[in-house]
């Protein structure tokens, strides 16, 4: 089973999983709306992309990280923009 990353739907890749007896199953495709989890990702990667220069080993890229989490005020907006609303 695969997921439905551009590369796996390569055309050599498929024929040579077929002839080595296998059978190739794709996932049903994922909508990052389904959750709010890829909006904070994606917050947080461009904030971190923003800093790389402050990231040169582990432990700064550990703090670089934490002060991306503290960074973001709210994670509310992350499920109302995904339909998850507040009661």
């Amino acid at each position: 089973m695969m997921d439905n990353l551009s590369s796996h739907h390569n055309a050599q890749m498929v024929a040579l999983i077929y002839a080595a007896g296998h059978r190739l199953v794709f996932r049903a495709p994922y909508y990052p709306v389904d959750g709010p989890i890829e909006y904070v990702f994606n917050t947080i990667q461009g904030i971190l992309r923003i800093r790389m220069d402050a990231i040169n080993d582990g432990p700064s890229l550990l703090n670089e990280l934490n002060l991306a989490i503290a960074s973001i005020p709210s994670f509310e907006p992350y499920f109302v923009n995904c339909g998850f609303w507040r009661n």
